[in-house]
């Protein structure tokens, strides 16, 4: 696989983080419950922000991925073009769940947990007919 690079259209800025998300760079983020905070997602049908594009200590402010190819931190294997939705650990796993909040799809494949790929970012909640 060759480099993943990053190239966001959207960065969506103006929340904090929860709490530390220093080692969470490119994982998948949901509001907290606390107005204006974002914690890691943990959950393929939690209401998915976005991706993290930095490592925001907590209660500094983070940059959140919302269009273009983003860079996400994936979770085990990945193939290219399969739908992508957040793992327990906030990375992005692959889905094919009626329901599921999908961030988009993989252009990249990967094999290992904490592999980074690139998403064209389709936000949205998946439909199975």
């Amino acid at each position: 696989m060759g480099q993943a690079q990053n190239t966001p259209a959207v960065i969506y800025s103006g929340l904090t983080a929860s709490a530390t998300l220093a080692a969470k760079q490119y994982y998948l983020v949901k509001a907290a419950s606390t107005a204006g905070e974002v914690i890691v997602a943990a959950a393929a049908t939690d209401d998915i922000l976005g991706v993290l594009q930095n490592d925001a200590a907590a209660d500094e402010p983070v940059s959140i991925g919302i269009g273009g190819v983003l860079k996400v931190a994936a979770e085990a294997s990945v193939n290219i073009g399969d739908w992508v939705t957040s793992s327990t650990t906030g990375r992005a796993k692959t889905t094919t769940t009626d329901g599921d909040v999908v961030i988009g799809h993989a252009i990249d494949a990967s094999s290992s947990a904490g592999d980074i790929i690139r998403v064209v970012s389709a936000l949205s909640r998946l439909y199975v007919a």
